[in-house]
Order: C-alpha cells, then sequence, then structure tokens
C-alpha cells in the first residue's frame, strides 16, 4: 500500500524527511538537574566543614607539663624604670653663649639702586668728526680681492714647482742614487764570492785571495831562510852530518819551491775539514 509508512525500531520509512519526528532536547529539565547536583555538592562540602577536626598528636610523657611562654606572661612584675641614659645632656642643653640676632636695614645701598629719572636730562652725548668716507676710501685701496682656493692652491704650487727647478743641480748624480750604486755593488760582489766556481772538485773550497797572498808571502820567507842555512854549509861534504843537512835542506827547498808554484796560481783549492 502506498502512501502507508512502516515502522521498524523505531524508525519510519516512506515518509518524507521534513516529517518524520525528532527528538527535541527539554532545556529546563536539564536545567534543573544541574542545579540540583551544585546543591548536593554544596551541602556535602558544608557538611564535610562541620566535622570536628582531629586533634594533633601529644605524648601523655609531657601532658601535665604547662607552658613556660604562658606563665611569663601571666608574672605580674613591675615595669621597668627608665635608666637615667634618658635624661643625658638635656640638663645643659640651653647652656651656652646667648644667640645675637642680626637685623638688616631696610634701606637700600645707593651703590646699588637705580638712579632716579631726573638725571636724564643731564646726560650729554660726545660726538666724534670723523669722515666715514674717507675713510672707506683708504681702506679700499689695500683691501686685497679673494681668490677661490682652488686657484690660490694652483698658483702656490706652480711656484714652488719653479723654486725647486731653480735650486735643482744639473750634471750631478743624487746621493741617493750614489748609496744605491754602492749597495748594487756589494751584493753583486757576495753574489760572485757566494758562487761555486765550476772547476773546483768535489770536497774542496776556493782559498780566499787574502789567505792565498799572505800563505804565498810566508813561502817565500822561509824560502829565503833555506837557501841561507844551505848556503852556510861548509863547502867539503865529507862527514856524514853535513851531508845529512844538506840533503835535508835541498828537500825542503823542492818541497817549498813546489808550494810557490801552487800558490802563484790564480785560483787555489784547499780540500774542506772533514
Amino acid at each position: 500500500m502506498q502512501g502507508l509508512t512502516m515502522q521498524l525500531t523505531g524508525h519510519g520509512f516512506g515518509m518524507p524527511r521534513q516529517y518524520q519526528k525528532t527528538d527535541v532536547k527539554d532545556h529546563f529539565k536539564e536545567n534543573v538537574r544541574r542545579l540540583r547536583q551544585i546543591q548536593r555538592r554544596c551541602k556535602e562540602q558544608e557538611f564535610e566543614s562541620q566535622k570536628p577536626v582531629k586533634a594533633l598528636w601529644k605524648s601523655e610523657k609531657y601532658k601535665d607539663i604547662g607552658s613556660k611562654i604562658k606563665e611569663e606572661i601571666e608574672k605580674d612584675e613591675p615595669l621597668s624604670q627608665r635608666p637615667q641614659s634618658a635624661t643625658f645632656l638635656r640638663a645643659h642643653s640651653r647652656a651656652g653663649p646667648p644667640v645675637k640676632l642680626v637685623t638688616r636695614s631696610i634701606t637700600p645701598d645707593p651703590k646699588l639702586s637705580v638712579p632716579p629719572a631726573s638725571i636724564a636730562n643731564d646726560v650729554k652725548f660726545v660726538r666724534h668728526d670723523f669722515d666715514f668716507i674717507k675713510i672707506n676710501g683708504i681702506s679700499a685701496k689695500h683691501i686685497k680681492i679673494p681668490r677661490a682656493p682652488s686657484l690660490t692652491a694652483l698658483d702656490d704650487l706652480k711656484k714652488k714647482d719653479e723654486e725647486a727647478l731653480k735650486e735643482y743641480r744639473r750634471g750631478q748624480v743624487p746621493s741617493y742614487l750614489k748609496m744605491r750604486q754602492e749597495q748594487w755593488k756589494q751584493e753583486e760582489e757576495e753574489r760572485i764570492a757566494n758562487t761555486p766556481d765550476p772547476a773546483c772538485p768535489s770536497g774542496h773550497r776556493v782559498l780566499p785571495e787574502n789567505e792565498r797572498r799572505e800563505t804565498l808571502n810566508l813561502l817565500q820567507k822561509n824560502q829565503q831562510d833555506v837557501i841561507k842555512q844551505l848556503q852556510s854549509l861548509p863547502l867539503r861534504t865529507d862527514t856524514f852530518r853535513i851531508r845529512t843537512c844538506k840533503q835535508e835542506f835541498e828537500k825542503k827547498l823542492a818541497e817549498i819551491d813546489e808550494a810557490i808554484k801552487i800558490f802563484s796560481r790564480p785560483k787555489v783549492f784547499v780540500k774542506l775539514d772533514q
């Protein structure tokens, strides 16, 4: 049957939704229930507050002992009098010389007072006869017209350059260049001295020139001494002693000659001390 509704477990079928029954909340009942809950809670809190408070635990041993603070309060002791320090120096508070009050005069000081207006008629003005036109004309002749700072600085720079050019000594080497040339010369000499000689064998070094000359002079002096000793020997060489001395001098002279030949060379290589 069309148009009829079938209700199953509280739900309607076949009916439009706007015609279906909906549960409406009853706010009045809800508010009453809420108020009763609040009243019940307040009564419980009030009942709990009226319960007697449990006494603190106290030992039976000290139940008959009273409070000492209470005994001190209950004592009727007279109030202690104020010590004598309360009146200390009070008896002599007004002692001493009397105080004098200084009074000032009401009349003003004539030096600081304003003069009366009647004196203004006696004031005389002093006038000086100056010819300001003549004074201005004389001062105008000696006034220098100020120039722009850039032009003034340019002129000063030009003057300084001209003076420096006049004082410059032409054809002379400056002192700083001479010092620089000497420095270059010393550096070159040090470089040449420190440069290893390619002809120098390994384990040797070049003997400096001053040492070579000193050694050569010493050898030549020794050569002259040996020649003198050799010439002082007798001509006859019959004895063994004379022959031995002559052989030693000749051998020594040959060694000196060989050393002189070596140290006469421009370069002498000496073995390094190990």
